[in-house]
């Protein structure tokens, strides 16, 4: 009769006895797999540590770019892209920017890039700041073997174009401006050569002379006013004279060069000055170009007698100084007031008053280059009033 207790133990034992052999290699290998997860988990955490300190780089390195750039897929989806980008468009990275931008110079540039194989250049124009800006744009596919993007990096290049706009303005008002005394000498000169009456009719012959002196005289003030504003745009060879000077000195000198014109036109003369002497520091010889011009401006535009002509000057809590000029005249349509500085500019288009049309603006380039602004405000029949505002360096001794 089998005993069921001692097989079962028999049968316990069999079962029982390679795990307790086993059991050691068990919880050795128990083990490994515990510490081979737990390097997988660090390696884990490492890769992620890494990615983010790599998007970390990048976003480092987009921002110090200084300029506005966009990483973009095929499709148009914008990758990555810096805060300068995010400010100029107004789209967050993750967004189709081709879907989002409406007809237009950008959407087509982009457009394009993202299809071309090579590197492309455009032009395009984007509102920003309340203004329409001129940008460039430079767009480089970037492909490893796993992916294609393409760089986007845009370059504001308004103040370039309005420099080279204000330039080619400027050659071509001189040109103009040159052309008409040249021709008008020349065609007296040529009257000179072959009239023989006029030649030896001496009423007429001084009379023709006269002219000739007066163009001439005219020609000189251009081509000086000329010379001074292109020193007064070069800081490096206007070479300011700094000195401490009267301001007063400066304007009674001024008002006797101007003193033919201001007992022609009958002017009342005022000026209010606070303290006195009213001590600057700067260069003297273009504070006087500046009073110079824009007194000069009034009379011509007010030929009419009677005009009240103010100069004055204060001192500012802060150490600035304000320097105003005034007048009860014409005064100057609202139209005109914000290129009245611009260079040959002519708010009166009848021709009736002369100059070479570059007054004011040797007054706002004499102005800048002591770092300073001017200002202007007027309005039809209530007069023009010129306002000179200074920082302390130039405001106080």
């Amino acid at each position: 009769m089998i005993d069921w207790e001692i097989t079962a133990a028999m049968v316990l034992i069999a079962f029982a006895l390679p795990f307790f052999f086993l059991w050691p290699q068990m919880r050795s290998m128990t083990a490994h797999v515990r510490t081979r997860h737990a390097e997988v988990e660090s390696l884990r955490r490492l890769n992620r540590d890494l990615e983010e300190h790599l998007q970390r780089d990048k976003g480092l390195f987009l921002e110090a770019l200084g300029v506005p750039f966009l990483l973009l897929l095929p499709s148009g989806r914008v990758e990555m892209g810096n805060h300068a980008v995010e400010e100029l468009l107004g789209y967050p990275a993750n967004v189709n920017i081709l879907r989002l931008l409406p007809p237009g110079s950008l959407r087509d540039a982009l457009r394009d890039a993202v299809q071309a194989e090579e590197s492309r250049q455009y032009t395009v124009t984007i509102r920003h700041g309340g203004e329409d800006r001129t940008f460039r744009i430079l767009s480089t596919p970037i492909t490893d073997q796993h992916h294609r993007h393409i760089g986007i990096v845009f370059h504001d290049i308004t103040e370039e174009q309005r420099t080279l706009l204000i330039r080619r303005d400027f050659v071509a008002n001189a040109s103009h401006e040159l052309r008409t005394p040249l021709t008008i000498l020349s065609g007296y000169l040529e009257n000179l050569q072959e009239d023989k009456r006029l030649a030896s009719d001496e009423a007429a012959r001084e009379r023709v002379l006269s002219l000739m002196r007066k163009h001439t005289e005219r020609l000189v003030r251009l081509v000086e006013d000329m010379l001074m504003v292109s020193r007064l745009e070069n800081a490096e060879t206007s070479g300011l004279h700094w000195e401490e000077f009267d301001l007063g000195g400066v304007l009674e000198d001024v008002r006797g060069r101007l003193e033919g014109l201001l007992r022609a036109q009958e002017v009342v003369w005022t000026t209010d000055f606070s303290p006195q002497p009213f001590v600057m520091r700067g260069d003297s010889f273009y504070w006087s170009q500046i009073l110079f011009n824009l007194l000069e401006n009034a009379l011509k535009n007010n030929p009419t007698p009677g005009l009240r002509l103010t100069v004055s000057a204060r001192r500012n809590e802060d150490g600035s100084c304000s320097v105003c000029v005034s007048d009860n005249g014409v005064g100057i349509e609202a139209k005109d007031l914000p290129y009245i500085f611009n260079r040959f500019y002519r708010a009166d288009k009848t021709g009736r008053v002369k100059g070479t049309g570059l007054g004011l603006s040797i007054v706002k380039h004499a102005v800048e280059a002591h770092g300073g602004s001017i200002r202007a405000e007027s309005s039809p029949g209530t007069g023009a009033t010129f306002t000179i505002t200074l920082p302390p360096m130039s405001g106080k001794v």
